[in-house]
């Protein structure tokens, strides 16, 4: 998981990292099994999960500091077809029924500005209002939002690599 990309390595430190990667990989395949915790899991937790999800996906992983992380929660780094692709990824649980709002896209669009990469990714638990979506679709060539299905989408694809489902 990111964290054994981000640490110095030490047997203890390894074997941390190896657990840590087995619990989140246990929780995926619970999710996967019973997406309804999705909504309500802890908040850092889910930045954990998304970041394992990506790592599980090919990416060099970066998970930021819980605070002061300039915005952004993830940094992933890929290399598909020749072409590398740096993506900021914010993660966000409101809780149940709330919905992301304009506001959390146009911080994320700033930051994008800010430290430039290939896109910006906004995923949360929940769905985002028709203003989020109207901007997302405005700057859809370096911005996605990504909601609760679509995350389960993610965890499926993450279970059916592994060979765990």
């Amino acid at each position: 998981m990111t964290a054994a990309k981000l640490l110095t390595s030490t047997p203890e430190r390894d074997s941390q990292i190896i657990q840590a990667t087995g619990a989140l990989e246990q929780l995926i395949l619970a999710l996967h099994r019973d997406p309804e915790p999705l909504r309500v899991i802890d908040r850092r937790k889910f930045e954990e999960l998304v970041a394992e999800l990506f790592d599980g996906f090919g990416y060099h992983v970066e998970l930021t500091a819980r605070t002061r992380d300039g915005g952004k929660d993830i940094i992933a780094v890929g290399n598909k077809d020749l072409v590398q692709t740096k993506y900021l990824i914010e993660c966000k649980r409101p809780d149940p029924g709330n919905v992301c709002g304009i506001g959390m896209v146009r911080a994320l669009l700033g930051v994008l500005e800010d430290d430039p990469a290939t896109k910006a990714l906004l995923v949360a638990t929940t769905r985002f209002s028709p203003d989020a979506r109207a901007l997302e679709q405005r700057h859809r060539w370096r911005l996605e939002l990504k909601e609760f299905e679509q995350v389960l989408d993610w965890i499926a694809r993450y279970v059916a690599l592994k060979g765990s489902g």
